[in-house]
């Protein structure tokens, strides 16, 4: 081998040598390194300038107005009328200036109940529609009395109307369907049926001379004289008497 060869050595000092010398950037690369990379920076890219979008407004929707609401009145609220209290009532005393018959209705027809004596003191507390006679206050109950028979007796229109049980109708006509001369003289009479009677009473001359139930619409009469006679007939009830209707029967002639 001649001498104008290197040694290996000697190439390596003669290329470390030679590096130092070179522009850094110039430096070749290590072996067994991966280069280095040098981040160039980066040129400022061409500016685009985005045009302003156009925006195209929209199509006003139409609003279709609704119709009127019916507006509705007012509803009325109702008020409780406030309930008024009946004024009450102070019943007067009342004083009798004579006895006075105490009767389940207001006339002499109805059925007496009890009396009172004069001066005895009660209170009224009803009347009929004409004050003529007045509902009274007694230990048993109440009954009707007559205003005639107080003492001072005063404006009693105040007092509350009161109802009673009406009395049975009178009878409207007595007649004479057989009339018997010849033996034993028999007078046969006949009525009309009425209503709310519980029976009928025969009266000659004043006399009572019968009681019949209801319904019973005949009798005969046997008087003791051929003469003339009258008859009077009432209804009654459990209340008392109708009214009498009288007829006058003429007997048989001699």
């Amino acid at each position: 081998m001649n001498g104008k060869m290197f040694s290996p050595v000697a190439l390596l000092v003669l290329f470390l040598l030679v590096s130092c010398n070179l522009p850094q950037d110039l430096l070749p690369p290590t072996p067994g390194y991966p280069p280095t990379l040098t981040l160039q920076p980066l040129q400022p890219s061409a500016t685009w300038t985005v045009p302003p979008a156009t925006l195209t407004p929209s199509p006003t929707a139409t609003v279709t107005p609704l119709p009127p609401t019916e507006t509705l009145p007012p509803t009325a609220t109702e008020t409780a009328s406030p309930t008024l209290s009946p004024t009450p009532i102070t019943f007067p005393l009342i004083t009798f200036n004579a006895n006075a018959n105490c009767r389940l209705g207001p006339s002499v027809n109805y059925n007496q109940v009890t009396n009172f004596f004069k001066d005895r003191t009660t209170f009224a507390e009803g009347r009929n529609n004409d004050s003529s006679w007045l509902w009274v206050r007694t230990s048993s109950g109440n009954c009707w009395v007559n205003t005639a028979t107080l003492k001072d007796p005063i404006d009693f229109s105040f007092l509350p109307v009161i109802s009673f049980q009406p009395l049975p109708e009178p009878p409207s006509r007595l007649t004479v369907v057989e009339l018997v001369c010849t033996g034993r003289i028999s007078i046969k009479l006949r009525w009309p049926d009425v209503i709310g009677e519980t029976g009928y009473r025969i009266y000659r001359n004043g006399i009572r001379l019968i009681e019949l139930k209801e319904d019973l619409t005949e009798y005969t009469d046997y008087p003791p004289l051929a003469a003339s006679y009258l008859y009077d007939i009432e209804s009654f009830n459990d209340v008392g008497v109708s009214v009498r209707y009288s007829q006058t029967v003429q007997g048989c002639k001699k």
